[in-house]
């Protein structure tokens, strides 16, 4: 089975709470390679086989015997628990899908997990992604475009608003161009600008003179009996 699944599941929160986090960093570093050792032997290792893989660290493997982090079973057999779990869910993985692939009239071969992408593939949208400026739903706008956009007067931050406009307005998957879409809606955006600044104002302003204005008559002749 270690062929098949070369590695083990690693969880940093279950290891930060186990027991071995109060060892020291070296017995820490034995017990990864004991682990790594144990899980390509298919989980059945004797400590006498152990100790001959390691025998630089006999005595730190013991310790971590005595602390029970290994544990040591009867006929001279070593056991990691947290590795058995794993290797029995693989186990049961491996023949649910080799009873399907027998099912389908196909081998076992091909009743195995499909690889991933290659790492060609991979490499193909990793380009992919770094020649995108911006992307959301089905949209996108590449470095290229956002260059030549902002070649037309538009700063960064003025071009990136209304990308997040666009992305967050609920409509926008009848969009088919990201590019254009940005464009037209900086152009209706500055169309506007202009049409506010050319409306004429409503009322005629208020102008200022060095000459005081008359007083009421009603107010001077007030004025004129209290001096009398």
């Amino acid at each position: 089975m270690a062929k098949e699944l070369p590695y083990f599941r690693f969880y940093a929160g279950e290891w930060l709470n186990k027991d071995v986090t109060l060892q020291t960093m070296e017995n820490q570093g034995v017990f990864i390679n004991v682990c790594s050792y144990y899980w390509i032997e298919d989980c059945d290792l004797t400590l006498k086989n152990l100790h001959r893989r390691f025998p630089l660290h006999i005595t730190l493997i013991d310790e971590l015997i005595e602390e029970g982090i290994i544990d040591f079973e009867d006929g001279g057999k070593i056991s990691i628990s947290f590795l058995n779990e794993q290797r029995a869910k693989l186990l049961k993985t491996h023949l649910r899908l080799a009873k399907s692939g027998r099912k389908g009239g196909k081998s076992k071969a091909k009743a195995r997990v499909k690889p991933g992408l290659s790492y060609k593939d991979k490499d193909k949208d990793n380009e992919k992604d770094k020649d995108k400026y911006r992307a959301f739903a089905h949209l996108s706008l590449s470095n290229e475009e956002f260059e030549s956009i902002k070649a037309t007067g538009y700063t960064k931050q003025r071009i990136d608003d209304i990308l997040d406009s666009i992305e967050n307005f609920k409509n926008n998957t009848k969009y088919k161009s990201l590019n254009l879409t940005v464009r037209s809606w900086l152009r209706k955006e500055k169309e506007k600008v202009v049409a506010v600044a050319n409306v004429q104002p409503k009322y005629k302003p208020i102008e200022l003179t060095d000459t005081p204005a008359p007083m009421p008559d009603s107010l001077r002749k007030r004025m004129d009996r209290i001096g009398k």
